[in-house]
């Protein structure tokens, strides 16, 4: 089975995490991508 995003987005960080809300609240179906824990450090 294959998936496809409009936007994929590595590190959910400072950074990642509201890129990663900004384009699901525009419409994009998002992959967010964590290797530990969301927030970062």
């Amino acid at each position: 089975m294959t998936e496809a995003f409009d936007l994929a987005v590595i590190g959910a960080g400072q950074g990642g995490l509201p890129a990663a809300h900004m384009g699901a609240r525009l419409g994009a179906k998002v992959a967010l991508i964590e290797m530990h824990e969301v927030g970062g450090t």
